[in-house]
């Protein structure tokens, strides 16, 4: 009996000890420090992984305003970026002259724009016969004959078959002229011509290209 009441005290010894010693282990407590100088770092928040734009003033910004280009170049890989030229674009209100017909293109080309003579010939046929023609596209060309200046012909179109007319001659100087009445679609206006005497022998032949008002001559002299 003994041994148990006396095993019964060591247990309960035990107990209280090993209470005791963990009751003191959570009731330490750290005393506030009473010096003013040390001040407690409040914990640092995490940065930012982006940066903030800044949006402040610049001392560029009055010497050196913003500005934009004024012409938008594009580049090509392996163009030779130096040798690339401005892009032009035609004026619609302008037409090329090249796609002009030649009575509006080529009116005022000086070439056309003359007399042509083509010569003084003998003969001693009491009249000529003269065949001529468009010997380019049939395009509307018209001319007016005359001989020492006296209408034979008042209008007559050049087509690409040859037409005929006979002329009398005078003793001496006869001018026989062709003048060119308009320029057609495709000026100038352009003709060829033959002139026959009474037996049928050619005296000349040639070719013309007039710009409107101008005339083709040849001078046929009667012995």
């Amino acid at each position: 009996m003994k041994q148990i009441i006396t095993g019964l005290l060591l247990l309960t010894l035990s107990v209280s000890a090993f209470a005791q010693k963990d009751k003191g282990l959570n009731s330490i407590a750290i005393p506030q420090s009473k010096n003013p100088d040390v001040e407690l770092v409040p914990k640092k928040e995490a940065e930012s992984r982006f940066q903030a734009i800044d949006f402040s003033p610049s001392i560029y910004d009055e010497n050196k305003p913003l500005t934009f280009p004024k012409e938008n170049k594009s580049f090509e890989i392996g163009a030779n970026n130096a040798s690339v030229k401005k892009e032009v674009f035609a004026n619609p209100r302008e037409i090329p002259k090249n796609a002009l017909p030649k009575n509006h293109g080529d009116e005022n080309t000086k070439v056309f724009r003359r007399n042509q003579s083509f010569g003084e010939f003998k003969t001693k046929s009491a009249m000529v016969k003269i065949l001529y023609r468009d010997h380019m596209a049939e395009d509307g060309d018209m001319v007016k004959i005359y001989i020492n200046n006296m209408v034979v012909v008042a209008q007559v179109q050049l087509i690409n078959n040859f037409r005929t007319v006979e002329i009398g001659l005078t003793p001496g100087f006869n001018k026989i002229e062709f003048e060119a009445l308009n320029q057609g679609t495709s000026g100038p206006n352009t003709a060829e011509f033959h002139v026959f005497d009474d037996k049928g022998n050619q005296i000349t032949a040639n070719q013309w290209d007039l710009a409107t008002g101008f005339k083709g001559s040849v001078m046929i002299i009667k012995e």
